[in-house]
């Protein structure tokens, strides 16, 4: 099991008041630049949805002491209603089911196997790091940039990305093995 750092209540609250005042204060330059050169908002929405995301999501952890979950279950039920947010607010339309949607779902599949993996299980960490080099430079690689590629209209398996994929396997193998070599 991951080790958590215990941090007292009267410290939590400072980091909670420090972070929200960090983003309330990179939200409020980004809207006063951008309403004191285009006097509206218009290039500002990116960045204030996102500093309002992550604020969503990573406020909870610092409010409660129950770490890496609470805040994956956060970036789980915003993640989508913020791409669609976005989706809405971008000049290129009709991206959040083709593309948005799969690879949010195909991300946050991927960093909740890897929280079970690094905290749950009690394999080595070069197995670890084997299953994590081959999942995400593999498996979560394929699958992104085919629904990319098959939104943008390009081939899905271009030859650079197969031999990418073959690599990550090769260091996934290599790492494997180097664990079993130390294991022994």
């Amino acid at each position: 099991m991951a080790k958590m750092i215990d941090i007292s209540p009267k410290n939590r609250k400072f980091i909670f008041m420090s972070f929200s005042l960090a983003c309330f204060v990179a939200a409020g330059v980004c809207l006063i630049v951008n309403i004191a050169i285009d006097q509206k908002i218009t290039w500002a929405a990116y960045p204030l949805i996102s500093i309002l995301f992550e604020w969503a999501v990573c406020s909870p952890v610092l409010v409660k002491k129950h770490g890496i979950a609470l805040l994956l279950s956060s970036l789980t039920l915003l993640n989508l209603p913020y791409l669609y947010f976005l989706s809405k607010i971008t000049p290129v339309t009709d991206w959040f089911i083709p593309l948005g949607l799969p690879s949010a779902i195909v991300g946050i599949l991927s960093v909740w196997i890897m929280y079970i993996l690094f905290c749950h299980t009690k394999i080595s960490t070069w197995y670890k790091a084997a299953l994590s080099v081959f999942w995400f430079g593999v498996v979560v690689a394929l699958v992104i940039n085919y629904f990319v590629d098959i939104y943008v209209g390009d081939d899905p398996f271009p030859w650079y990305r197969l031999l990418s994929a073959f690599m990550c396997a090769a260091a996934a193998a290599a790492l494997g093995i180097t664990g079993y070599k130390r294991d022994k």
